[in-house]
């Protein structure tokens, strides 16, 4: 996927042609230009009130010649003799020639740009058209006899310098969602240095620093709360209306509101690597990237500019030679040059991506490409991760308990069980390890340490546990992969755990140590745990129950996908029974069960072979692959880093309900940008066409032209008011 850079003023991509004033700048049309010198160089005063004067001075002397040639149209011209009407000829080139100079000289060094690059484009018919009228009269005031056509050389200019200041103003709409993104950051942050308090940019505060915030001000820093208790409005980031309660411990993000509390914040990301600076560098390379129905629309132009040059040559023939009118001949080409300007062309696709973009980040929904924004209005299958994405992926321990068949541990014994097995899970980012974890810490459990961690997606991990001065390597998962790991020759092994379990999920450990068998003895006891290890593969010595919820939103996002005509199929590596009962309670019927990634990547692939447009939900390190051969990754930021790598939507809320409001966005984007593909080339054919046979004045044909990219405009801006 290529990419371009961004104008200075709109944020929209700058074409193969743009406007660049000099190396530092670069403008996606000369009229985003000019608003930029206008109103953005506040550091240079002279400078915008000069092109004000130069632009005023430029309308008020195409206005004056616009006045005089409708005096020589009229027949009042005749009452005043010849010589007063060579006057009048005479004043208009006089009057012309600084107008063109002034209006005209930004069009006619984009046109010679163009034609360096064998790139002609919007400023080469401008030019042109202008160039051509003002050279035809010209000639034929010197030679004291012809028609003139100095008011359409010249209100040509004004009307497109116009239409531009108006297309720029209306296109800083885009800048602006990213621009307001950036201004919920406060500027200052107060930092706590060498025992006081100082107030410094907040561009200078560093990962390690501890920010203190007051009750109503937001939170300059991504971090985690050192100190005091408080609620934050994450709704700029998650949508979410309510505050969230936050304690020592709990994470961050800049941008949001401190609503009650005087907390002491410890900053971990700064500046770009803050959440809100990855919102910023994603929404403008989404701008960047070219989507595939904009890269077609540049090949149309560069085919289309230069057969509107043959279709003028082709109505001055007509008219001239045909008809032996060359007078009107040369009109009607101009009004073909004019007419075809594909301004509204130039901008159907560009603005309609970056205002749907912007408008998907404000909701907390990240479109990271054009090409994404175009394919999810043909998504028809989604499917769905269920661990972390259709459930909220924060399981609990429900139960900690000797498994049948094994010997009754006491309390000390359970603990030490759960410290195995909770230190290994110590190192791993899956529901079901950070419960146990979790229930650990609870019951005042010291944890060891682990290294050589390893995990296997979909079956589970091991790595060598130091605890309380041992060390062994410990393996947890599915059954399969722990037998595997068992008796494939890992001796040490000592803790084992199973998660194929009906819902709610299970955890079971047993404890064994094959190195310290006596010689001769069937079934030893090790610690006070029996040894079942030979005589049941599946002999577990604790059992650890957990239990995780469905998202409240999860039921009414599939309702609203449902009805929108997408199929969904929850994908999921839990037995059958577990997997099942959150499917009913999302209002999921097609379910498959015990998928490791390989399967979730198969069930996707069959899904695109039979001709669908897929679209997979996850969030974890085993969705990744899934994630990657759907048509569109739609990730949870709550999950891994790798999930959300892997994505082409991000979910910075973790929102489902996003998800269906997402699809919708994407629909009416595309189809605003097929209503204005539509507009452009429908308008341009039937403007031409009745401009090739006489019948429509260049004046008109300017009004026409400015009038066809206001609509494009207009239409465009609908996206940037989805609901």
């Amino acid at each position: 996927m290529t990419s371009r850079k961004l104008c200075d003023h709109c944020g929209l991509p700058v074409g193969a042609v743009g406007y660049q004033p000099d190396a530092s700048r670069c403008f996606c049309c000369y009229g985003c230009f000019l608003v930029a010198r206008i109103v953005g160089n506040q550091g240079q005063s002279g400078a915008p009130a000069w092109l004000l004067l130069r632009l005023g001075v430029g309308a008020f002397l195409a206005m004056n010649v616009m006045m005089i040639s409708l005096l020589l149209y009229s027949e009042a011209i005749q009452d005043l003799g010849a010589h007063a009407e060579t006057a009048f000829r005479w004043g208009l080139l006089a009057l012309s020639t600084p107008a063109l100079v002034i209006l005209g000289h930004p069009f006619v060094a984009g046109m010679a740009r163009e034609m360096r690059r064998l790139t002609p484009s919007i400023d080469s018919l401008v030019a042109l058209g202008s160039l051509t009228a003002y050279g035809v009269s010209a000639l034929h005031v010197i030679r004291g006899s012809g028609p003139v056509y100095f008011d359409t050389a010249t209100m040509l200019l004004l009307l497109v310098t116009l239409g531009r200041l108006l297309e720029a103003t209306s296109k800083s709409r885009t800048a602006g969602l990213v621009k307001g993104l950036l201004e919920i950051r406060p500027p200052v942050a107060t930092v706590l240095r060498d025992g006081g308090e100082a107030q410094v940019p907040v561009d200078e505060v560093v990962a390690g620093d501890r920010v203190r915030v007051r009750p109503g001000e937001r939170i300059p820093v991504d971090g985690k709360v050192l100190a005091g208790t408080t609620t934050i409005n994450e709704a700029s980031f998650t949508g979410e209306p309510h505050p969230r309660a936050c304690a020592p411990g709990s994470d961050v993000i800049g941008g949001s509101v401190n609503v009650e509390g005087d907390i002491t914040v410890l900053a971990r990301a700064v500046g770009e690597g803050s959440l809100l600076g990855q919102i910023v560098r994603l929404i403008e390379q989404s701008a960047a990237a070219r989507a595939p129905v904009e890269r077609l629309a540049d090949r149309v132009s560069s085919v289309f500019i230069p057969a509107v040059v043959l279709v003028a040559a082709g109505s001055l023939a007509y008219w001239g030679y045909g008809h032996h009118d060359l007078a009107r001949g040369a009109m009607s080409a101009l009004a073909v040059l004019v007419v075809a300007c594909p301004c509204a062309l130039g901008i159907a696709t560009p603005l309609v991506t970056s205002l749907a973009i912007g408008r998907a980040a404000r909701e907390g929904v990240l479109i990271r490409s054009g090409e994404a924004l175009e394919v999810l209005p043909r998504v028809r299958r989604v499917f769905f991760d269920k661990t972390g994405t259709l459930t909220r992926g924060t399981m609990t321990v429900t139960g900690v308990e000797a498994a049948e068949g094994a010997a009754t541990g006491t309390p000390r014994t359970t603990d030490e069980a759960l410290a195995w097995v909770a230190t290994l899970e110590s190192a791993s980012e899956h529901p079901v390890g950070r419960a146990i974890v979790a229930e650990a810490v609870r019951r005042g459990i010291a944890l060891g340490s682990v290294r050589d961690f390893r995990a296997v997606p979909g079956q589970g991990a091991s790595g060598v546990v130091a605890l309380d001065g041992a060390e062994r390597r410990v393996s947890a998962g599915t059954a399969e992969y722990v037998g595997a790991t068992r008796h494939g020759g890992d001796e040490t092994a000592i803790v084992y755990a199973a998660l194929d379990r009906p819902s709610p999920a299970h955890v079971a450990a047993q404890f064994i140590a094959p190195d310290a068998v006596p010689s001769g003895s069937d079934s030893p006891r090790v610690d006070g745990w029996r040894d079942e290890s030979r005589l049941h593969t599946d002999g577990l010595g604790l059992r650890i129950t957990l239990a995780d919820t469905l998202r409240t939103e999860a039921p009414g996002a599939v309702r609203a996908l449902l009805n929108a005509g997408i199929r969904i199929t929850m994908l999921s590596g839990d037995t059958e029974a577990s997997a099942a009962a959150i499917a009913r309670q999302a209002g999921i019927s097609e379910v498959f069960a015990r998928c490791l990634p390989d399967a979730k990547i198969a069930a996707v692939r069959a899904a695109k072979q039979s001709g669908e447009f897929t679209a997979m939900v996850g969030d974890g390190i085993n969705d990744a692959p899934a994630l990657a051969e759907a048509d569109v990754a739609i990730a949870l930021a709550g999950g891994t880093d790798l999930a959300r790598e892997a994505g082409d939507v991000t979910l910075i809320g973790d929102e489902l309900s996003r998800i269906p409001w997402t699809l919708g966005l994407a629909r009416l984007a595309y189809k605003v940008i097929r209503q204005n593909l539509f507009w452009a080339f429908g308008y341009n054919a039937a403007a031409m066409a009745i401009a090739f046979f006489g019948h429509l004045h260049p004046l008109i044909a300017a009004l026409a032209m400015l009038g066809s990219s206001l609509f494009v405009l207009s239409n465009s801006v609908r996206v940037a008011r989805y609901p």
